[in-house]
């Protein structure tokens, strides 16, 4: 059995944070410690866990990410998460793993845990497999007098037309008679975000996005007047 690397989270966004929760959960040797919003509150786990790997923002309040990762002791290795792609040079001059720019993707975050366990590798660590894929969340859906299963994680966005919603996902687009509400039920909490009245939207899928629109895939969906408070605080930077 391989040993479980133990891991925090140290990030001020909750939606940002679920993602990587979730990211994390998907591999068997990764061994969550805990997930705190300053680097202050994170300072007894990390003195007194083990902690092996930090997933750490940037722009905190109080000491940034950058600071706090220039003091760390060694075997402690940083993966920088944040929406500030301009001081990607300062994180790897503190000889970070990795920088990841929110919203992170699973197969960005992949790439980056690998890259860990590369540089670990003279220690015996090896790379283990994910968790059996019937263990990533899903949902169904009633479509056409079926109930489909629908992974979570290939949902691109959703659109309400009258009385259904097509949900539109990596391979297809499902018809379902729910409303927008009924869906975001059962969708797991902080990966999505309703844009307009019209659309629910995948935070990890949106490619571009501006105070008007975002665009996810190939669509480009409009941010409705009532919505735009909302969405800014889910994926603009502070």
């Amino acid at each position: 059995m391989s040993p479980k690397i133990n891991c925090i989270i140290i990030e001020d966004e909750l939606p940002a944070a679920q993602l990587l929760e979730l990211h994390i959960d998907r591999f068997e040797v990764l061994k969550l410690k805990g997930k705190f919003q300053s680097v202050q509150t994170a300072m007894s786990t990390i003195k007194e866990d083990n902690i092996d790997l930090i997933f750490l923002d940037i722009n905190l309040p109080g000491k940034s990410g950058i600071d706090f990762a220039s003091n760390l002791p060694p075997g402690i290795s940083v993966i920088f998460t944040t929406a500030y792609a301009e001081f990607a040079l300062q994180g790897f001059e503190l000889d970070a793993v990795d920088y990841l720019i929110k919203p992170i993707s699973f197969e960005r975050f992949t790439r980056a845990f690998e890259k860990f366990l590369k540089l670990k590798s003279a220690s015996g660590q090896q790379l283990v497999s994910q968790k059996d894929a019937t263990s990533e969340p899903f949902i169904y859906l009633k479509s056409e007098r079926m109930s489909v299963k629908v992974l979570v994680d290939d949902i691109l966005y959703i659109e309400a037309k009258g009385n259904f919603l097509v949900v539109y996902t990596k391979s297809e687009n499902i018809k379902t008679y729910l409303s927008i509400s009924e869906i975001m039920e059962r969708l797991p909490e902080g990966l999505f975000c309703r844009i307009h009245r019209s659309f629910l939207i995948a935070l990890s899928k949106v490619s571009r996005y501006n105070s008007h629109s975002v665009n996810v895939g190939q669509a480009q969906l409009p941010i409705g007047r009532l919505y735009g408070e909302s969405v800014r605080k889910a994926i603009w930077v502070k």
